[in-house]
Parts: structure tokens; C-alpha cells; sequence
């Protein structure tokens, strides 16, 4: 049994298939997470052996407080990282504050989700600071005036380890059991800012093609004027609302190069919930990439088609697409070097060497001692 304050008043839970403190709890019980479900129906799993004490649930504040012990009483475990899942309604979406031993606030995020845009199934992972969390406090999650939005809240602990990134452009800072990257700018409580222009690096020319969030109903075309040799190009974008079974095919002036690679995910992952339909769904924004060859681009205007297929089953969840850009190699212009053809000796000149009889007679060159 597991109990949970709510709103004042203790609530138990009877846990299905395990008891808190169970060893039959997967090997790196260090790091099993702590799940907290608000949506469809109150849930929460049992208190894995880094928590000490259960969430609490307040309904008036539509705050949910979640006490975390100080990172040195865990054997393993050096920082956390909670993930949010929540339905977006564009209004900016939960905010997380971090309540010190000492009872001083500190915010972690303002606000979740998007403003403006109606995303729907909405999902974001958040490292904690560690500055924040060594001597433990408590975690508050609040969605003022749409806490019936709050799905379902995720805590994992997480440990640090050696990294070496080659290149300065990336900024990784945490992988999930899915080998998963998040960079910086996706974990830190900030809205992830959109593309804004072009870059080059040497080569390789970063080219936006659609950096707002914008809707795909059916297909979305966009045109890439092309100028110069192109060895090759990697269409990059990220999607929101599309479902496992579905897909998204990517056609390149015409021809059809298949469907967009997505970034993988684990069947544990906190973001994967279940829809009314009792299936599978993911929550949140999820990377995609296609390499395109230099075959199949021309000179001038070149058109890219994202076509969205969905799948038999699936309930028909709105599809969002963001930050697209394309990263496109460019080679140099053969250099055409004039050959020399060889030329003919012409026997009609006289030959250096060889004395003429008209010229004046060479001077007499004296050698030794008399």
C-alpha cells in the first residue's frame, strides 16, 4: 500500500505486481523512476528506494509537491530530471518551481509548452540543477487554471559520466535509456527557441526551411532554390502528434525517398502514454532526419514534399511540424586546365652545338702555367 496526501487527506494505493522495496525491481532499482499519474484517474507507483517520501497533491493550488532527498544520500544517483506530459492549450503550459531546506523558491521554468499554438499531447523533460537539488527540498509542479491538463509527472535520478563531443556545434548534456541526446537548450526549463536564418560551415550550408510550428494536414511543400555542385543533403525537422504506426514521406522533386527516420524511443519512456483508446501514443516533440543525394537535386528551384500517411488504426491526432531545415554539402566546379599539345622540333634551325663557319672564331682559352 502507498499512500498519497490529497489535499489534506491520505489516499492509499494498493501497487500492482511489486511492493515498495521489492528486489524483484529491475537491477538498477537505483534509478527506477517515480511515476505520479493525475489523468485519467489518480495513480502512482511504489516509492522506488531513492525517494523517501510520497507526492502531494494539491488540488486549490493545482500544485503538485514532490519532496526529493538530498543527492548524497543516494549511492548513484548525482542529479534528476522530471518530464511533464500535459495537454498543451498554447497558454504556456505548466511552470516548476524548486523550494529549498531553508524555504526560499527558486524558478526552473516559467512555462512548458508553447505560446499561442494548441498542440494537444504536449511532453518535456527537465534536468534539475544540480546547485539546487544537493541538499534536497521539494519539487513543485503548477498549472494555474488547467490542472485537469496535468497528465502525469515522471522523476528519474540520473548519473553523471565522461563525454567527449567532437565539433563545437552540439551541446549534449543527458541520454536516456534509448540513447536518446538531449542538448542543452532542451532540458534546461527554456522554450526551445526556433531556427532563425542560414549558416555556413565551410561546405555544409544549414539552410531553414520552416522554423514556426506549423500544422501538416495531408502534405507540406517546401522550395529550395539550389546553386553549385551538391554532393548530398540531410533534411532535418522535428514532429509533435504523430503516431507510432504512422509515418512521414519525404518527396524530392517528384520522387518518393521513403519515410523520415525517427528518433527511437524505449517502450519505459515517461512520455509514451496510452490514448482513450488504450493505445500507445508519444507526447511531445521528437527529431526526424532523411539523407537526400546529390542525384536527385537540380539547378534552381527544387521542391520538398513531407507527406503524412497515417496509420488504419490510429484516432487521428493533429500533427505539428518545427524547425525544419536542410543541410546540404556542396562540392567545387571541376577545374578545366588547358593541355598543351606537343609541338613538332624544327629541323631548319641551326643546332647549338655544333659550330657555324661564318661566325668569327672563338677566342683562345689558355689553361695551366706557362
Amino acid at each position: 500500500m502507498v499512500w498519497l496526501l490529497l489535499g489534506g487527506a491520505f489516499v492509499g494505493f494498493t501497487a500492482v505486481g511489486a511492493e515498495v522495496g521489492d528486489p524483484s525491481l529491475d537491477t538498477g532499482r537505483h534509478f527506477a523512476p517515480f511515476t505520479l499519474t493525475l489523468q485519467p484517474s489518480l495513480q502512482m507507483n511504489p516509492l522506488p528506494g531513492w525517494m523517501k517520501s510520497p507526492a502531494v497533491v494539491q488540488k486549490e493550488t493545482a500544485t503538485v509537491e514532490v519532496p526529493l532527498p538530498p543527492l548524497w544520500l543516494s549511492p548513484v544517483a548525482e542529479m534528476y530530471a522530471v518530464t511533464i506530459v500535459f495537454d498543451d492549450c498554447g497558454d504556456g503550459g505548466p511552470a516548476l518551481e524548486w523550494r529549498a531546506p531553508n524555504g526560499t523558491n527558486s524558478v526552473v521554468a516559467q512555462g512548458l509548452g508553447e505560446l499561442g499554438a494548441r498542440l494537444g499531447l504536449n511532453s518535456r523533460t527537465i534536468m534539475l540543477p544540480q546547485e539546487l537539488t544537493r541538499e534536497g527540498g521539494i519539487l513543485l509542479i503548477s498549472y494555474y487554471a488547467q490542472f485537469e491538463k496535468l497528465l502525469s509527472i515522471s522523476l528519474r535520478p540520473a548519473r553523471r559520466d565522461a563525454l567527449a563531443v567532437l565539433g563545437g556545434q552540439s551541446d549534449p548534456v543527458m541520454v536516456d535509456e534509448a540513447l536518446r541526446v538531449f542538448r542543452r537548450g532542451e532540458v534546461d526549463g527554456l522554450r526551445n527557441p526556433p531556427l532563425s536564418g542560414d549558416v555556413r560551415r565551410g561546405t555544409i550550408v544549414e539552410a531553414e526551411l520552416s522554423a514556426e510550428v506549423q500544422e501538416l494536414e495531408g502534405e507540406l511543400e517546401f522550395v529550395m532554390p539550389m546553386e553549385g555542385v551538391v554532393e548530398g543533403a540531410m533534411l532535418k525537422l522535428e514532429v509533435l502528434g504523430l503516431d507510432p504506426e504512422a509515418t512521414l514521406e519525404v518527396v524530392v522533386n517528384s520522387h518518393s525517398l521513403g519515410p523520415l527516420a525517427a528518433a527511437p524511443f524505449a517502450l519505459d519512456d515517461p512520455s509514451l502514454v496510452t490514448d482513450e483508446a488504450g493505445r500507445l501514443v508519444l507526447a511531445g516533440w521528437r527529431g526526424g532526419s532523411l539523407f537526400i543525394p546529390a542525384r536527385r537535386w537540380m539547378a534552381g528551384d527544387n521542391s520538398i514534399v513531407i507527406r503524412l500517411k497515417r496509420s488504419e488504426e490510429e484516432s487521428g491526432r493533429r500533427v505539428f511540424l518545427r524547425n525544419a531545415a536542410l543541410h546540404v554539402r556542396f562540392g567545387s566546379e571541376p577545374i578545366e586546365r588547358p593541355v598543351a599539345e606537343p609541338t613538332e622540333p624544327d629541323f631548319d634551325l641551326p643546332d647549338p652545338f655544333i659550330p657555324n663557319p661564318a661566325d668569327p672564331p672563338l677566342p683562345e682559352v689558355i689553361t695551366g702555367y706557362r
